[in-house]
């Protein structure tokens, strides 16, 4: 299954009524972003297949791209729902993968080392796991991956793989430290700003947690309708899959489907200064 058919078997389920109670500008370009990062990921399979220049690379970004899309409509769902209180995490993970994606695309001649760390960074985890089969099916998909990089790297990857220690993230430290370092370095201000925001969410902490909530002092578990922070959430979540998605087209396609990414992003901006002035005059 494809990045394409996840998308298009979701919608299919999406005929619900449930989906009105969310704002239709916001929702409609909700699926608009999906179907951008779905023609990015159609356009590179037709280009790219069998042939891409950058296959470990490649094949991160394309799973990376994959969980977007799901998080992405999770989000969706939630606030559809009435459970946007809990799409802080949602939108966090939505940002890692934001992250892993520019630091794979930040440097071309480093793309494919960053990648096959990105993929094999959990097998590495489980090089010592499990009965002595599925140790021996780890490491041919090790092997595998090494032997997609160019001679000069591979012996930088095994010594990723079976002699450093394991780090907190795949990209630590060579390329960064932290997360909130990279953040900085790698993405605009205010979604840097959210990371740093979203954390404490991820983490359960009370103010992270209160940001996708309209009255945060009415503490409840049940579902709420909560318009402000649906558009919020949903805002979030479209940006980051316009950006991932453009990261995608930049680097593989050069930029083929620029005009689409400028299109969306004009509309979400003017959605979003749209739905500020109308909750201003309201209490």
């Amino acid at each position: 299954m494809n990045i394409a058919d996840i998308y298009w078997l979701y919608t299919d389920s999406m005929e619900n009524p449930e989906t009105a109670t969310v704002d239709a500008t916001l929702a409609r370009l909700h699926c608009n972003a999906s179907e951008y990062a779905v023609a990015v990921n159609t356009t590179i399979a037709g280009q790219l297949d069998g042939k891409h220049p950058f296959p470990l690379a490649g094949g991160a970004l394309y799973r990376l791209g994959a969980d977007t899309v799901a998080f992405h409509e999770a989000v969706l769902a939630l606030c559809a729902t009435g459970w946007v209180s809990c799409s802080a995490p949602l939108l966090r993970t939505l940002l890692d993968l934001l992250l892993s994606t520019a630091i794979i695309v930040e440097r071309a001649d480093e793309a494919e080392m960053r990648g096959f760390r990105c993929t094999h960074y959990c097998l590495k985890a489980m090089l010592s796991e499990g009965d002595g089969e599925a140790q021996k099916s780890n490491r041919r998909q090790i092997e595998s991956g090494i032997a997609l990089l160019a001679g000069t790297d591979q012996e930088q990857a095994r010594r990723f793989i079976f002699n450093d220690r394991l780090p907190a993230y795949w990209y630590a430290p060579d390329y960064y430290r932290r997360p909130q370092e990279a953040a900085d370095a790698l993405l605009t201000a205010e979604l840097s700003l959210y990371y740093s925001k979203l954390s404490s969410a991820a983490h359960g902490g009370f103010f992270g947690l209160s940001i996708f909530r309209d009255q945060p002092d009415t503490i409840h578990p049940n579902q709420r309708s909560d318009p402000r922070s649906q558009a919020l959430a949903l805002s979030t979540s479209i940006r980051i899959i316009l950006e991932q998605t453009r990261a995608r087209d930049q680097f593989e396609l050069g930029g083929q489907l620029s005009n689409t990414y400028d299109h969306l992003i004009a509309r979400l901006l003017k959605t979003s200064r749209e739905w500020h002035a109308l909750q201003s005059g309201r209490p």
